[in-house]
């Protein structure tokens, strides 16, 4: 199947693994622990929010095998699909596209776990509702970021000149990744040609 590839480069994104949905989750798990804990009665309470807000945070972040943090090629393969609803291509580039990688994210900052635990510039707390209650949440924030994704496609259905403007709407108007609703996770787009080099692009839904 034929491809294209681009590079995304935007100033803010919110990364939201839902992960701790899953009860038996390990930092879903965790966070039932320390909420416990809480509530004792000689508890410091403060301290608990802390290593609560460090759990949230980790759990926010998708790694791949080396660690590394990316954007899950399903993610990526949403907001495509996103971008083709606003020129009514949603149904056929949710048939004939396909993301098959993550894409790491490049930024600039610590590229290690225990790194970006430690630098508050990643973490975002804000207040959420949960059953009624306004209760803090941290989640993970990148600001400055870029990413290469490769997208294959069914030539026989899709052209290239359609993938590149459903990506390219995609960051304009939708996004990727959590809270785009707000505006977070918009992105500039870069074609890459036959020899590798990126030249950026312009189109957008009409």
């Amino acid at each position: 199947m034929p491809e294209v590839t681009f590079l995304l480069q935007g100033d803010r994104l919110m990364l939201q693994n839902n992960q701790t949905a899953n009860p038996r989750n390990k930092y879903a798990r965790r966070l039932k622990e320390l909420n416990t804990k809480k509530k004792g009665k000689t508890a410091d309470v403060d301290a608990i929010l802390d290593q609560m807000a460090l759990v949230e945070f980790e759990a926010c972040l998708y790694l791949d095998d080396k660690g590394k943090v990316v954007i899950p090629a399903e993610n990526i393969r949403a907001a495509l699909i996103e971008g083709a609803k606003l020129s009514k291509g949603g149904a056929a580039c949710k048939r004939y596209c396909s993301v098959m990688r993550d894409a790491v994210l490049d930024y600039d900052g610590p590229k290690t776990l225990k790194g970006l635990l430690k630098d508050d510039r990643f973490h975002y707390e804000s207040l959420v509702k949960v059953n009624g209650k306004m209760i803090p949440k941290t989640r993970a924030v990148f600001y400055d970021w870029s990413a290469e994704i490769t997208i294959t496609y069914m030539q026989d259905e899709m052209d290239a000149d359609a993938i590149i403007k459903y990506i390219t709407d995609a960051g304009m108007y939708t996004g990727i990744g959590a809270s785009r609703g707000w505006g977070w996770g918009r992105f500039d787009v870069s074609v890459a040609d036959s020899n590798g080099k990126y030249r950026m692009n312009s189109a957008a839904a009409k």
